[in-house]
């Protein structure tokens, strides 16, 4: 599971230039729009691109879709979500990709890693639909490779960027790229591991 991840649009020029697709997209609204700049939520909104025609285009989409238990659904399992029908048309229809400067997670010990590509934005599989009038996404999950197989059973679907139009015009090459295991990638261990000694 993924439940955070880093937009920080001073790190590179190919996130501003997402930005500025999606303030064009919004129309005059996308002026007014609070962009987030470090650590991303769930329930937060973030920049994302989608497929709008032949063009690849950003969008302003909030994280996470309403479960039947009331719960906030952030992420999707790149295996099953195909089939699961909460995420039926976000697979055949509505593909997106979620640009990032990196994400983080936790181990067993709840130390806090960073996992990024140094000086390149990172990539991340999605899948997004409205619900209750509001465009709403989920991140892709898939099994670990060796930069985070020793801190969870879980990573997100990392893209190469020359993947990104293949992910989101093609639901051949979608459907392939669900099963290919993610590039590997740099990792920061950000705390000390926390004890109660000396309380």
């Amino acid at each position: 599971m993924c439940g955070r991840f880093d937009f920080s649009v001073s790190a590179s020029e190919e996130l501003r230039q997402i930005l500025a697709s999606v303030q064009r997209s919004c129309g005059p609204s996308g002026r007014e729009l609070k962009f987030p700049c470090g650590e991303v939520l769930p329930g937060d909104h973030a920049a994302v691109m989608i497929a709008d025609g032949g063009r690849i285009v950003g969008d302003w989409q909030k994280w996470g879709m309403p479960g039947r238990d009331g719960k906030l659904v952030i992420n999707a399992r790149a295996e099953t979500a195909p089939e699961r029908p909460m995420f039926q048309r976000g697979f055949a229809e509505c593909r997106c990709v979620i640009p990032t400067t990196g994400f983080y997670e936790y181990d067993s010990s709840r130390r806090k890693y960073f996992f990024g590509s140094p000086g390149k934005p990172l990539y991340l599989a999605g899948l997004s639909d409205e619900m209750d009038g509001v465009n709403r996404f989920v991140m892709l999950t898939t099994a670990p490779n060796r930069s985070m197989a020793d801190i969870h059973d879980r990573m997100p679907l990392v893209l190469q960027r020359e993947q990104i139009r293949p992910w989101l015009t093609q639901p051949e090459a979608a459907a392939k790229l669900l099963k290919m295991a993610p590039p590997l990638l740099d990792r920061k261990c950000l705390e000390a591991q926390m004890t109660l000694e000396g309380f």
